[in-house]
């Protein structure tokens, strides 16, 4: 796991233990998991669903994320 991380910024979703996060959160491989400050899940976009370089999906995501960040 160290060297799939290694100088990136961006945080993985990893089920730990007896926590089954994938199924808790209901989401699929590429998705974009969006939190609110208590880090309830507020919304999801997935990548392979929407591609980032059409400029419609990637502001799509942008301003779920920049609602998200209002909350």
């Amino acid at each position: 796991m160290p060297q799939m991380v290694a100088g990136r910024s961006i945080p993985l979703l990893q089920d730990v233990g007896e926590v089954d996060a994938w199924a808790r959160w209901e989401v699929v491989y590429r998705d974009v998991v969006i939190l609110d400050r208590d880090g309830a899940p507020v919304g999801v976009f997935n990548l392979t669903e929407h591609d980032l370089a059409q400029m419609g999906e990637y502001e799509a995501l942008k301003g779920m994320l920049l609602d998200a960040a209002r909350m």
